[in-house]
């Protein structure tokens, strides 16, 4: 109290004096200032033709203005002393009253927040790498017997549905066979009617001398014997007629190629007019199924189970991403010490085809859930790391330690519950205490996480 009494003195010495020197200059007018009497402070008169202490205006620039203007700054500059002696010396006797440490400034600002329910999210665990794409299925339609090549219905790229024709071989020597054994055995058929037609008149006109006395037992008999063995081999050169077709004309099938299923022709061994053996074939691929090749190293390979989730996109159309799944792995080694992951893949756009490099993510566990914060979500002050909640309409300066994160979220540990308000926009403004106006709520954990 005494050093701002001493200062005051000193202020309004200067002025008092300064007055008294420029008093003789010019014309004085008189401003008393009633504050100032009423707070014990002598009234000092100005000198116009000056101006006040601490005033930014030269001298010239001072004398272009008018009186007014002149008593207004002077008028100005004795309300700032009044106010400095005014602003707090307590009176004899009384201690003085520490303020709260409060920031006015913001002292009944309310602040206007976005929230998100705090929430827990499972922690998985991953490996990522690059990953070749092969086709899942490859069928080779070999000719079943030599023979020269007539006809070829495909090329290369050719899509083919199950039953196309793929190739036909020369086949007029087998049709030949089919013709002859067709003709003979039309023969053999007549030939066994006639007997079985013949040998059944012979029973019934045997019959009936039988029962007119005329002809013996035994002689009935025989007439019955001989239409059953009629009638034997009657069914047997059925059979055996049918046999021998069934399998002319199967050998004449397999003068002819045809898809066994859905695909692309990827490969084709011969044209028309070559000759054929076992070496030659038609290849086709499936490319709706998938095979995914990826090396890992030997400490992911023990991680690494069948039927685990394979998420997959090719490195040259990031937006085109697929699921699979995990169906082996070789237990050897390559020469790089790595070890080779098979997982299939689902195609049906067919816009993948094999030799394609894919970005891999295999997933290898999943952990306990915990909170995980969007990034932005985090107030950092030096070293230590907060999250601010909201309860009661004031804001909550929570402490918490991170964890690992992955596109925008962080994995937070601290005091913390399910479903508390969570401040996801508007924390840069707030502090301990803070009156909160709740604008929105959001949530921030994706339905499905893409990398």
């Amino acid at each position: 109290m005494k050093m701002r009494f001493l200062y005051r003195l000193t202020q309004l010495s200067s002025v008092l004096l300064l007055t008294l020197i420029l008093g003789g200059c010019g014309a004085v007018e008189e401003a008393a200032n009633e504050s100032s009497a009423a707070s014990g402070t002598a009234a000092v008169t100005p000198d116009l033709s000056v101006p006040p202490p601490g005033s930014q205006a030269t001298q010239e620039k001072w004398d272009s203005f008018d009186d007014e203007k002149k008593k207004e700054s002077w008028k100005k500059y004795m309300v700032s002393l009044e106010a400095e002696g005014d602003s707090g010396d307590p009176a004899d006797g009384e201690s003085p009253q520490s303020s709260p440490e409060v920031n006015t400034s913001t002292r009944d600002k309310t602040v206007s927040v976005v929230t998100a329910p705090l929430s827990r999210a499972p922690v998985d665990v991953f490996y990522y790498g690059l990953g070749e794409v092969e086709a899942g299925e490859v069928k080779k339609i070999v000719p079943a017997s030599s023979g020269t090549a007539a006809r070829v219905f495909v090329a290369e790229g050719d899509f083919v549905e199950p039953g196309d024709l793929l190739f036909s071989m020369d086949s007029s020597d087998w049709l030949r066979d089919i013709e002859q054994a067709e003709s003979k055995w039309e023969t053999e058929l007549t030939l066994a009617q006639i007997r079985q037609d013949e040998a059944l008149k012979e029973w019934e006109r045997t019959q009936t001398f039988y029962e007119r006395d005329l002809v013996t037992r035994q002689e009935l008999d025989n007439a019955l014997q001989n239409l059953t063995e009629a009638q034997l081999t009657m069914e047997r050169t059925r059979i055996s007629r049918e046999t021998e077709l069934e399998g002319l004309q199967e050998n004449y099938r397999g003068r002819l190629g045809t898809s066994p299923g859905r695909g692309y022709v990827s490969q084709l061994s011969f044209t028309e007019g070559e000759l054929l053996n076992s070496s030659d074939f038609v290849e086709i691929i499936n490319l709706e199924k998938l095979q995914l090749t990826i090396e890992v190293p030997e400490n992911v390979i023990m991680r690494v189970e069948r039927g685990a989730t394979v998420k997959a996109k090719t490195a040259s159309a990031g937006r085109y991403g697929m699921d699979g799944e995990i169906t082996g792995y070789n237990v050897l080694p390559e020469n790089n010490r790595t070890y080779q992951v098979r997982a299939s893949l689902e195609n049906q756009t067919q816009r993948l085809l094999p030799g394609m490099l894919m970005e891999v993510q295999i997933q290898l566990s999943r952990l306990q859930p915990r909170f995980v914060v969007p990034r932005q979500a985090v107030v950092s002050e030096g070293a230590d790391h907060y999250i601010y909640l909201v309860e009661n309409e004031k804001s909550l300066k929570v402490p918490v330690e991170l964890g690992t994160g992955r596109q925008g979220l962080v994995q937070v540990d601290g005091d913390l519950s399910e479903g508390a308000s969570l401040v996801v926009e508007g924390q840069s403004y707030l502090k301990q205490g803070a009156s909160v106006s709740v604008a929105g709520s959001v949530s921030y954990i994706p339905e499905r996480v893409e990398f």
